[in-house]
């Protein structure tokens, strides 16, 4: 991935004719841990009506919407709040591999990112392994993961975490964009609800920028993919992007 222009996008800035999909790859909305696959909790919907309207505002009348999540109940439950409140009758695709949290390993086994070395073993547990918070605290990516002030930066910047790298995922990313369906006319928006470490993935490997940090609760980075260009817009910065080769 090559970039090729960086820019602070002034007001009059609009999208090229030819841009035919608008991925919206938004973090799921608030939840009181990531000890395991938490529900959201009672205060998060509001930044949702915040989303909804920015997407709202960015499509043309007769625009079309799909919604996509990953296997998360919080992921699946904000993008079930965001299709409620944007378009009830737009097609909810579900489960979409392409937006899942890093594929990382322990004991052989592919685990989600969590908190503390007892939502891993719980993990493990399911599986029926026998390894224990003590083995999870022994493996050296995950005793630095698990005791680090910033456990995504800590993954975000590991040269050989056991699993995909940060530039493995924002590849993954790309060329799921770059796979969406686009119509035969007109201008198709897809809502993708994910994670923060694929957000900032996204950020720092395929945007090139600086990573923020934990973006908010159900913040968006927006992509705008055209001839497999992909564009991105986060906060007050644009930048285009080289097609994936």
């Amino acid at each position: 991935m090559t970039l090729h222009e960086t820019h602070t996008p002034a007001m009059s800035d609009t999208l090229a004719e030819t841009t035919t999909v608008t991925v919206w790859l938004i973090r799921h909305a608030k939840v009181v841990s990531h000890q395991g696959d938490q529900p959201l909790t009672d205060d998060s919907l509001e930044p949702v009506e915040t989303t909804a309207r920015q997407i709202e505002a960015a499509m043309a009348p007769g625009q079309t919407i799909s919604f996509h999540s990953t296997r998360t109940m919080r992921s699946q439950d904000t993008a079930t709040a965001l299709r409620a409140r944007i378009a009830p009758d737009a097609p909810d695709l579900g489960p979409t591999w392409g937006l899942r949290n890093p594929d990382i390993y322990l004991h052989g086994q592919r685990v989600e990112m969590v908190s503390t070395a007892n939502a891993y073993e719980a993990q493990l547990t399911q599986l029926a392994t026998d390894f224990t918070a003590a083995d999870v605290l022994a493996h050296p990516f995950y005793k630095g993961f698990l005791t680090a002030p910033d456990r995504i930066e800590y993954w975000l910047t590991h040269a050989t975490p056991p699993g995909e790298a940060s530039a493995d995922v924002a590849a993954r990313v790309a060329h799921f964009v770059q796979s969406l369906p686009r119509p035969g006319t007109g201008h198709h928006h897809a809502v993708c609800v994910t994670h923060s470490p694929v957000m900032r993935a996204v950020l720092v490997a395929l945007l090139g920028l600086s990573d923020p940090g934990e973006p908010e609760w159900v913040e968006a980075i927006t992509l705008d993919v055209t001839d497999g260009i992909i564009r991105g817009r986060f906060r007050d910065q644009t930048v285009t992007c080289l097609p994936m080769t």
